[in-house]
């Protein structure tokens, strides 16, 4: 390699010209005799500092600003679209620190210290939680032979026991065994604070819907839960304008033919498609849209017999029945003969709820065998369907509504309630004197309400 000796402003024009331009494959690469490239045109000269002045620092400057000019980098849009992101991500951060300075005012610093006091209590909890729903991870009630275990004997009363084996009979092993022990067992519920005197339990219960014990608690829930319906009612039995049909709040109660024996849970699973295809063809027939009207129904059986009907409540515009028409298009959905359909005037949303949802009121006097076969003919089926407006509405919720959100706090003091693994006897249970978390609850409540009453 051959070097010539050169100024340090030759070198500098040398090095920027090497940078920018690609050497011609005809031409060689050393000497005089560079040529122009195909890589574009030399940058425009910037102004140079003195020509006497070989400052390392001076020199690296211009070095820097000549290759800045001519090089264009190959990345620069993924530079330009990391600019952005960035800037949208500092506009978000910003965003959010406004938002928590404003929610700093709502904050409870005696609320921040109870959480900070519970959180190792919660997270050894929720470590020693078992998979599923711990309410109803009851004990074993039979043994191989189908009789019941020891711990049972003498003490499941005798009604109760035959509920619980002819579920077993039916094939319904999970609904037996919370049958068997329902309301007889309890698991031990300590509030955090430590107060010998906060010592409760809370009962075991099947959730079973023909349950003596359960079935008034699920219709009390279903009609609380439903009944937030009612200011949409209302809405839908406002006059439109430019629509002057009028408006009804009836009792809509359906019918099939009896076929003289309990139909299975598919043959109910049909009943309530058809009666979902039943109010399309309403909607298609009378011109009804379904931002019009709500339907809400429940399915049931007679007293004793087996005819599967369902009673439900409707709000829209009114539908004929004059002529039997409703029992004609509902013959039509069938095909089976079934065509029995009356409708009536409802004096208020509650007793139309109430009609609907009367279900379990009326079976818990019957015989055990009875309660099974609604059971097994329920069985993984929907009970309460809704239709149109009714069907997910968008209403908001008074407190309260979305749960028992005290169930986990001291009835007493509002302190952590603990969960004691394991079920014991409620009889054992009150020897230690403990008492219902749920009866102590209401007691409190009632108390501070009287108290917060005026005179």
């Amino acid at each position: 390699m051959h070097a010539t000796s050169c100024d340090f402003r030759r070198a500098l024009q040398i090095a920027s010209e090497f940078s920018d331009r690609v050497a011609r494959g005809s031409e060689p690469r050393s000497g005089s005799r560079f040529g122009a490239g195909v890589g574009g045109e030399a940058p425009s000269a910037r102004k140079a500092g003195a020509p006497n002045s070989q400052s390392t620092q001076d020199a690296r400057a211009r070095v820097l600003e000549a290759l800045d000019a001519a090089v264009i980098p190959l990345d620069e849009p993924f530079f330009r679209g990391t600019d952005s992101s960035v800037t949208e991500r500092n506009r978000n951060l910003r965003l959010a620190r406004n938002r928590v300075k404003q929610a700093e005012q709502y904050r409870s610093t005696e609320r921040e210290n109870d959480f900070v006091r519970e959180r190792p209590a919660l997270v050894r909890q929720m470590r020693n939680k078992k998979a599923g729903d711990a309410s109803r991870a009851v004990p074993l009630a039979f043994d191989e032979h189908g009789d019941f275990v020891e711990p049972l004997h003498g003490r499941i009363p005798e009604r109760q026991a035959l509920q619980a084996k002819l579920l077993l009979q039916q094939g319904l092993t999970g609904k037996a065994r919370r049958q068997s022990w329902c309301g007889l067992i309890g698991r031990r519920r300590d509030c955090f604070s430590g107060n010998a005197e906060h010592r409760f339990y809370t009962l075991c219960f099947c959730e079973n819907r023909y349950c003596p014990v359960c079935g008034p608690k699920s219709f009390r829930q279903l009609f609380n839960r439903h009944s937030r319906l009612r200011s949409l009612g209302e809405e839908l039995l406002k006059h439109q304008p430019g629509d002057h049909r009028p408006r009804v709040m009836a009792k809509l109660d359906i019918t099939t033919r009896n076929l003289g024996e309990m139909p299975s849970a598919a043959e109910v699973r049909r009943f309530n498609k058809d009666i979902r295809r039943f109010f399309r063809a309403i909607e298609k027939r009378f011109g009804i849209s379904r931002r019009e009207y709500g339907f809400l129904w429940c399915c049931e059986f007679g007293s004793g017999n087996t005819n599967l009907h369902a009673h439900g409540i409707y709000v829209g515009p009114a539908l004929p029945q004059r002529r039997r028409e409703l029992s004609k298009l509902w013959a039509e959905i069938r095909g089976d003969g079934s065509r029995i359909v009356s409708i009536k005037r409802a004096k208020s949303f509650e007793a139309a709820l109430g009609h609907a949802l009367k279900y379990p009121s009326k079976f818990f006097n019957a015989s055990p065998a009875r309660l099974v076969e609604l059971e097994v003919a329920f069985d993984r089926v929907r009970r309460v369907h809704t239709l149109a407006r009714f069907y997910n509405p968008k209403i908001e919720r008074e407190p309260g509504e979305d749960g028992n959100t005290d169930a986990g706090h001291c009835p007493i003091c509002g302190d952590l309630l603990l969960d004691a693994p394991g079920y014991h006897f409620v009889a054992d249970l009150q020897r230690e004197g403990r008492r219902n978390a749920d009866v102590v609850r209401v007691e409190a409540n009632r108390a501070r309400a009287l108290a917060e009453s005026p005179p």
